[in-house]
């Protein structure tokens, strides 16, 4: 396994931001998605926290979500009020949050169990697909409450990180 002797080379992610139209509702979507309870609620505001994030004025109501390897911040801007943002896969600065599991079947499953859709069939990673590696890796996209694009990974070959 590769050795790395600085952070300075921005090697760990802390957590991912998720803006919300109701933090209560995202809350239990993602509490029942993961199988994990939130750790923290909070709120956040004022000119301060404004003026980081290019704003005039702000007061953000969150709760924080720790995963085994990244945390998730949920956030609902009650000032500014938030704007629906709207970003398919393909599209140019849209990003997506991927879940890694084991059994891509007992995810599909729970995901039924708390009424979510993917947005289309799973797949299995094969030759077809124009991969030089990576056969065997299951995928599937769907999205949260809000239209936040996630996906499912069930890794294999160069999809795996270092460790697995």
């Amino acid at each position: 396994m590769e050795q790395r002797t600085s952070t300075n080379g921005f090697s760990r992610a802390n957590h991912v931001g998720i803006t919300v139209k109701n933090l209560e509702e995202s809350i239990a979507f993602y509490e029942a998605l993961t199988g994990v309870k939130i750790s923290n609620r909070d709120e956040i505001g004022g000119k301060r926290m404004a003026q980081v994030q290019g704003l005039e004025n702000t007061l953000i109501r969150y709760a924080n979500l720790h995963l085994d390897n990244l945390n998730i911040d949920i956030l609902e801007y009650v000032i500014p009020e938030a704007e629906k943002a709207s970003y398919k896969n393909n599209q140019i600065s849209a990003m997506h949050l991927c879940f890694e599991v084991d059994d891509m079947e007992a995810a599909l499953k729970r995901l039924k169990e708390i009424g979510v859709e993917p947005e289309g069939e799973p797949i299995v990673f094969q030759e077809e697909d124009g991969l030089k590696s990576g056969f065997g890796t299951a995928v599937v996209y769907f999205q949260d409450p809000d239209g936040t694009n996630l996906e499912l990974i069930a890794p294999q070959g160069p999809f795996k990180r270092n460790g697995q």
